[in-house]
């Protein structure tokens, strides 16, 4: 279903009919299938099931949506969304991708593969 993100090592993983409200700090990877609500960072990549709802600011090095996120993404590298998804919010990544069928209401701004999500503090920050 997720093709090669499914070889990513997940190191946290929240599942479906869990209900996580906080903030949610991890060193590698993390799969959320249930629903979360606060802030999530994480150093590798968040992978957000189909039946799963998000409302929560996300920065992470790679996110990919299969259902619903209200909030704001910091990626350093590519946000996809697939046909399942729904992203409501203001976007900071290199690249995304959205699938046919998929929803996104928000702001894009692309920056360059290497930039760093901590690099840039400018008063153009995605934060609502």
């Amino acid at each position: 279903m997720f093709g090669d993100k499914e070889k990513v090592k997940t190191a946290s993983i929240i599942g479906e009919g869990t209900e996580f409200k906080g903030t949610l700090r991890d060193k590698g990877s993390v799969r959320i299938d249930g629903d979360f609500e606060g802030e999530i960072e994480v150093e590798g990549d968040v992978i957000i099931g189909k039946d799963a709802l998000i409302k929560a600011n996300i920065r992470a090095k790679s996110i990919d949506i299969s259902g619903k996120v209200i909030g704001n993404i910091d990626c350093q590298e590519k946000v996809e969304l697939f046909p399942t998804g729904s992203l409501e919010g203001k976007v900071k990544a290199s690249d995304l991708t959205i699938a046919e069928g998929a929803f996104f209401n928000g702001e894009c701004r692309m920056t360059p593969l290497k930039e760093s999500v901590e690099e840039e503090s400018s008063g153009n920050d995605l934060e609502q």
